[in-house]
């Protein structure tokens, strides 16, 4: 920069009409800077307005203007700036810096501040957690400006009289719908409060009243939602048909479906008995009906949401969401046929067309083409692959073009049934014929499909044996070339495609656990992947416990920089695998520690007690079993850990089926009772802890034979798990199914790969 514009020149010129050609050429400066298309250097900016700032008289009229003017020019620039947080963000600065320095500031920059923010939340385009607060926040600071006046021009030739502007209530809206959409219901309140407070504030509507609603059902506070309601009531708010729109999802995102149905029964010709005449009632509209159908979805109930489709058929309440909804519900009951018929009858003609930001490209897309690719991907998940191609192949004759999401699903599947040549061919396709850049999300399902261990033992019929881990091992050696291929063609790793590999190369025999350390040290030296990575590290771990090397498990924790349960759990599995147990409850008990110095600390699960407990009880030996009691009042007491299905059945299956004394003792009894008082409080299917609760019952008064134990093998639940020998372990994500995952699991960054289980190669241990 120039010295003459250095902040550190002369802050004022002695001679006449020094300091405003100063400020003149300052302010050329500053204008030039902000028309350009180029981009801006906000520090640099930033010292040219601290030097007019230092040069200027504040007393002299013509000086303050140019100062003025240049602030104008930054803020109207920064504040068109609507798709990026750090322009904003200065110019924020610069509107606080300008009310310090000069004084109050022109209304509409305000509004303008406020709008652009708006703009910022809306959107949220992958901002962070804290650069969506410091937005909301400071949305919340201008508008308290704007309420009490202070710091605001109110009149028009810029003079402050603090007087009081009616506001627009578009105003409130945008940042109470600010802070709802980051769950700070607390400030939220504060929005709402202020309203109240400012006599020139418009009053409470329905609008926020559906914000408040809309918030306390994201946070499945089913409470605070009937509170707002109640709140309104005395208000004397009459609900509009947004209102009821968004205390119905509200009660669906709170599990309370019933609720939400009878609410929407209120909105149609079904209204209850005993309720307010229906003419008092808006009307439902086909955002309503969508909503309710949803809740049938989520709840599971087929019946109830064919039922309700069959209405909006006659009422000709229809759209691309109710193709989707019912198409995704059809496939998930695996009723193809269903989802077939709904599409060809329910099929749009006309495509839409959006921009996207991130690829300044307007791109054309079909409302139903989330329907076409759920269909394709659930016939292609059942192994249906040619009628997968059907459907793929009839969506284009309807003039659906298949999305990113619509190949991914058939390049999964085929690199799953082991077609990797077809599988390459439609990548080739993918871009050629539908112009469709592939991505991460491609790749990682081409992965996973290759690297399904399970595929490779079942499709060419062989044992566990080495033949079936030799072709597992060329598997292997294919996804390392196609990685190389992947990044040939700059498409970057993320930390599901490095979890995927890494995984597998730990599970290759003879182990490959080197060569995993030295692709994460690769990936991290290239800026794809950090090393500290918490769910490549974790998958690290595992790797590591697989070939018995505890130090380079170990290795691989400590690298994490804030372990979570998941990486803690990894690594007290490693421990137990390579016979260390006591190393695994020195760990959990220098945790405990933590907690009760006040430092930091990891906040175990019912994964964390299953692991160390079912290691102890492989044991056998009454320390041992000592041991595990004693863990599993700690799980009950200390940490108020709630048991699952999985830790009961790895407890009661060893006490059962052990050939020794285990089982037989004094404190196995005390132990075996309190785990089946607490399976009573769990979820059963019908039947199967009353068998757990005689066989334990026959064992402890001595009646156990030899046809009762053969009875109890039989068990469905224990043969799915695979619990009928001490020797073959249990799941580590204990409990029924998928669903009694732990709750601490991390939120996939690949979500469509999650929604198609494809973030797993073995389903008995999550990848992260």
């Amino acid at each position: 920069m120039d010295a003459s514009l250095s902040p550190t020149a002369s802050s004022a010129s002695t001679s006449a009409g020094g300091g405003i050609k100063d400020l003149q050429i300052v302010n050329k400066e500053i204008r030039k800077r902000m028309a350009s298309h180029s981009k801006i250097h906000w520090q640099e900016t930033r010292q040219l307005m601290n030097h007019m700032l230092n040069t200027a008289d504040h007393a002299n009229t013509d000086e303050i203007k140019l100062v003025h003017d240049a602030f104008t020019q930054i803020t109207t620039r920064t504040f068109s700036h609507r798709s990026s947080w750090h322009p904003v963000e200065f110019g924020l600065q610069m509107m606080d810096l300008q009310v310090s320095s000069l004084g109050p500031i022109p209304r509409p920059l305000a509004l303008q501040a406020l709008k652009s923010l708006n703009v910022l939340m809306r959107k949220n385009n992958d901002e962070t957690e804290k650069d969506s607060r410091l937005q909301a926040n400071a949305a919340f600071r201008i508008l308290q400006r704007l309420c009490t006046g202070i710091g605001i021009q109110q009149r028009s030739d810029g003079g402050n009289t603090n007087g009081k502007v009616a506001l627009d209530e578009r105003d409130f809206s945008m940042v109470l719908n600010g802070f709802v959409n980051i769950g700070d219901m607390k400030m939220a309140r504060r929005v709402v409060g202020l309203q109240l407070r400012t006599e020139h504030a418009p009053p409470l509507s329905p609008v926020v009243y559906s914000i408040l609603i809309k918030g306390y059902g994201r946070l499945r506070d089913i409470k605070s939602v009937d509170l707002v309601l109640i709140r309104a009531k005395v208000n004397k708010i009459d609900p509009d048909i947004i209102m009821y729109n968004s205390l119905i999802d509200a009660y669906i995102n709170c599990d309370d479906v019933s609720k939400a149905y009878s609410t929407f029964k209120i909105l149609t010709k079904a209204a209850p008995d005993g309720a307010e005449q229906r003419s008092s009632f808006p009307t439902a509209n086909l955002r309503t009906y969508n909503i309710m159908l949803k809740g049938f979805v989520k709840d599971e109930d087929m019946d109830k949401a064919l039922l309700l489709s069959k209405e909006m058929d006659a009422a000709e309440l229809w759209d691309a969401v109710t193709t989707n909804t019912l198409v995704g519900v059809a496939v998930a009951t695996k009723n193809f046929d269903m989802a077939e018929s709904i599409l060809k009858k329910y099929t749009v003609g006309v495509e839409t067309k959006s921009y996207d930001s991130s690829t300044r490209r307007s791109t054309r897309w079909h409302p139903n083409v989330e329907a076409y690719t759920e269909l394709v991907g659930g016939y292609a998940k059942s192994g249906r692959l040619a009628k997968a191609m059907e459907i793929f192949k009839a969506m284009k004759h309807q003039g659906v073009n298949p999305n990113e999401y619509t190949y991914t699903s058939i390049i999964g599947a085929l690199a799953k049934a082991n077609k990797i040549d077809q599988a390459k061919k439609m990548l080739s396709f993918m871009t050629e014929s539908d112009g469709i850049t592939t991505s991460v999300v491609t790749y990682n399902a081409f992965f996973t499909g290759m690297l399904d261990k399970d595929k490779d033992i079942s499709r060419n019929h062989l044992k566990p044996s080495q033949e079936a881990q030799d072709v597992y091992n060329k598997a292997v050696d294919d996804a390392l070339e196609l990685f190389d291929t992947m990044l040939n063609k700059r498409i970057h790793p993320n930390e599901i495609t490095l979890s995927l590999l890494v995984d597998a190369l730990g599970n290759c025999k003879p182990s490959r656990v080197e060569e995993a350390k030295s692709l994460i040290a690769k990936m991290d030296m290239n800026g794809f992947v950090a090393s500290d990575n918490a769910r490549v590290a974790t998958t690290l771990i595992r790797a590591c416990a697989h070939s018995s090397d505890l130090e380079g498990a170990l290795a691989a924790y400590c690298v994490i920089g804030r372990p979570d349960v998941i990486a803690f759990n990894a690594l007290l599995n490693a421990f137990c695998e390579g016979r260390r147990i006591r190393m695994a409850i020195k760990a959990l008990n220098a945790n405990l520690k933590k907690k009760e110095k006040g430092s930091s600390y990891i906040l175990p699960d019912v994964v964390t007690y299953t692991i160390l407990i079912s290691s102890l009880l492989k044991v056998g030996t009454e320390e041992a079993s000592k041991a595990a009691y004693k863990l599993y009042k700690e799980m009950r007491n200390e940490w108020q850990i709630i048991p699952d299905t999985g830790i009961v059945d790895a407890i009661l299956t060893p006490m059962v089926k052990n050939g020794r004394s285990l089982g037989m003792r004094d404190h196995d009894l005390v132990f075996t009772r309190q785990v089946l008082r607490d399976a009573k409080q769990l979820e059963w299917p019908d039947g199967y802890l009353q068998r757990r609760e005689r066989t334990v019952d026959l064992l402890f008064k001595g009646r156990m034979n030899k046809s009762s134990a053969e009875h109890e093998v039989q068990d469905p639940l224990f043969k799915k798990k695979n619990w009928n020998t001490i020797e073959s372990g249990f799941p580590l994500w204990g409990g029924l199914g998928p669903k009694a995952q732990s709750s601490n699991s991390r939120e996939s960054p690949d979500k469509f790969l999650e929604s198609k289980d494809w973030n797993d190669i073995d389903s008995s241990f999550r990848i992260i």
